[in-house]
């Protein structure tokens, strides 16, 4: 059991994250929002949800009785320093960025002696709403267990099902699954923010590319020529580049 626990603390150590994550989170009429996080999913049939979180990136508990099972979301922001975390052989692999996190994964709990079984491709509805999934499930005899990651440009999701045997996680994967197939990330309209203006688009295409000076972009250039750009946004670090030399 002991090992196990230190399995699920590795499935869900993905939630080293930052801060509270009852922040800016909601739960109503069974779906789940978290806007700290961008996130949404609906929380399956019969199951109780709590979005108080035991620590830092854990955002969802959802809990079934009979028989006994337990479905956890974490997440965390996706860095440089979370990519080059993971063994070069997985980085460098031909799999998926959700592949190459799983491999990471099984390569830490097969450390541990766990069984784990084979990485599957998740729903086509995490590819299709931009967040990526693939799944395994993992056990020591005594624990069983599923997990799903997941990846958009700068967050990394986990769902975990444990239940205390092997039958009891079966029953419980098809909830699993419709959970999974339900989460996405938010989008900027549900999240209230505006979209840049044509202006603001032509500035920051100058300001990457070097070419002159930005304020000086002629008013014509853009449907909205009263609008005004003070300053380009912070250009985002990819999280898949060179890594430092292991």
């Amino acid at each position: 059991m002991k090992r196990l626990l230190i399995a699920f603390g590795a499935c869900a150590a993905i939630a080293i994250a930052v801060g509270s994550s009852s922040v800016n989170a909601e739960l109503e009429n069974q779906v789940f929002t978290s806007r700290a996080h961008r996130l949404r999913l609906v929380v399956p049939r019969g199951w109780r949800a709590t979005d108080q979180p035991s620590y830092p990136g854990l955002l969802l508990w959802m809990l079934r009785s009979q028989p006994e099972g337990k479905i956890v979301l974490t997440a965390e922001p996706f860095t440089r320093q979370v990519y080059c975390s993971w063994p070069i052989e997985c980085r460098s692999s031909a799999d998926s960025l959700p592949g190459k996190l799983a491999c990471s994964m099984r390569r830490k709990l097969e450390q541990q002696r766990l069984h784990v079984g084979p990485v599957q491709a998740g729903p086509k509805e995490n590819q299709e709403n931009g967040m990526p999934s693939v799944w395994y499930e993992l056990d020591d005899g005594k624990q069983f267990l599923r997990q799903a990651v997941a990846l958009d440009e700068d967050r990394v999701v986990s769902l975990v099902l444990s239940a205390p045997s092997a039958e009891a996680r079966s029953a419980h994967v098809r909830a699993f699954e419709q959970t999974l197939r339900t989460l996405r990330p938010l989008t900027r309209e549900e999240l209230g923010e505006a979209m840049p203006s044509p202006q603001q688009v032509v500035t920051q295409l100058i300001t990457d590319a070097g070419v002159g000076d930005a304020a000086a972009v002629p008013a014509d250039a853009s449907t909205t020529p009263s609008t005004t750009f003070e300053s380009a946004p912070v250009q985002k670090i990819d999280p898949v580049g060179p890594c430092a030399k292991q």
